[in-house]
């Protein structure tokens, strides 16, 4: 409905765009004019003509301004690149400001340490989705340096605290981190280990945790629940479940990054 809403909207726009073009549209759909205009173009006219204390959900310079504060300058650029960003219908939201400030209101950073072994501590912050398209891999994870993307969670239910630090398993200079990622509601979560090589965040397995193990908070808990076992190897305690006698199934898993 939203999306019906918004082209109907969009494209009354267009049609009032066709008195000015000096090449003369005859007997054209609103939807034929819409593909004549590049994504840029669309994206002007929205800017244009969106209700007043309204701002789109990737305004890069809303974002840095108002939202990261000029703490970090973030640029978007290598995501504007992407197969879904630009194009078909992954259109940016339009939204009121004063919702967006809300939203925004417990906005922080997480100090993760060196990520990409360039001797320089790295931090994380979240965002929600830039554009619609978007909204189907719920926030993403960003960092303080332009040059390690974002890590996308696939869910709306993210912290800060759900990333952890885990050292330099591969000993390359760089920490490996663990997410631990939920729906919010399923008792059955998953942790997954992350390494940065060669400019891209590489998954290196996924395990299941179940959160009510009345045992281990993965919180408070998380460095009870892995081990480094040597260079490029570590073990993590996998909760699978609970038996009614209240016995965990439960396991350690080995891994060796390859």
């Amino acid at each position: 409905m939203r999306k019906f809403i918004f082209l109907i909207t969009f494209f009354s726009l267009l049609a009032c765009k066709k008195e000015t073009e000096k090449t003369e549209i005859k007997k054209v759909s609103n939807t034929n004019l819409a593909k004549e205009l590049s994504y840029d173009e669309q994206i002007k006219i929205m800017k244009d003509t969106m209700p007043k204390n309204s701002v789109l959900s990737n305004d890069i310079q809303f974002i840095n301004d108002s939202i990261l504060k000029g703490k970090f300058k973030l640029d978007i650029s290598m995501y504007e690149g992407q197969k879904d960003y630009k194009g078909g219908d992954c259109y940016p939201e339009i939204e009121k400001k004063k919702k967006v400030y809300e939203r925004y209101a417990d906005f922080g950073f997480k100090d993760l340490g060196d990520l990409n072994g360039d001797e320089k501590n790295d931090s994380v912050f979240i965002l929600y989705p830039l554009n619609w398209c978007e909204e189907n891999h719920g926030k993403s994870y960003y960092f303080t340096n332009n040059n390690i993307p974002r890590i996308e969670s696939d869910s709306f239910c993210c912290e800060l605290e759900y990333l952890f630090n885990i050292g330099d398993i591969d000993e390359d200079g760089g920490n490996e981190l663990a997410e631990y990622k939920t729906s919010c509601t399923s008792r059955y979560k998953a942790v997954r280990f992350w390494t940065f090589k060669n400019g891209k965040w590489k998954e290196i397995n996924t395990f299941t945790h179940m959160v009510e193990n009345g045992k281990y908070d993965i919180f408070k808990d998380f460095d009870k629940l892995y081990k480094k076992t040597g260079k490029s190897k570590f073990k993590f305690l996998e909760i699978s479940d609970v038996f009614a006698n209240g016995k965990l199934v439960m396991e350690w898993k080995s891994v060796t990054m390859k």
